[in-house]
């Protein structure tokens, strides 16, 4: 049975994947880069030879040389977790800006019906 052809674009996303998720499978590249489960078989083939990542275990590989080998970027859990609340921090001051805007006294304009019952 022939192997599905790969090209270098298609390896070279695969193993940036790889080795920033610390992971690979069929499965996984085919959603990464929306290929048919021959060509992902067939990249995961590829990966292995060119040592990218170890040999699957159930289906599933990790990455000989991976970016991130504790299993994520360092510290992004806490960067988002602030972002989140200077957002939030941003948004309560906008809705209170607003809140005071709502309290300005305005004179209310004379309606129609007040306006025909004046003298001239």
């Amino acid at each position: 049975m022939a192997t599905a052809p790969v090209n270098a674009m298609q390896v070279g996303w695969a193993a940036l994947y790889a080795r920033a998720q610390n992971q690979a499978s069929p499965a996984l590249i085919q959603k990464w880069l929306r290929v048919g489960p021959e060509q992902a078989n067939a990249l995961m083939g590829e990966l292995v030879s060119r040592n990218i990542i170890k040999l699957p275990v159930a289906g599933s590989a990790t990455a000989v040389q991976p970016m991130y080998p504790s299993g994520g970027v360092t510290g992004m859990f806490n960067k988002s977790k602030k972002a989140v609340e200077t957002a939030k921090e941003v948004f309560d001051t906008l809705v209170e800006e607003d809140e005071t805007d709502d309290q300005i006294e305005t004179t209310p304009e004379p309606t129609i019906e007040e306006t025909a019952n004046e003298t001239p």
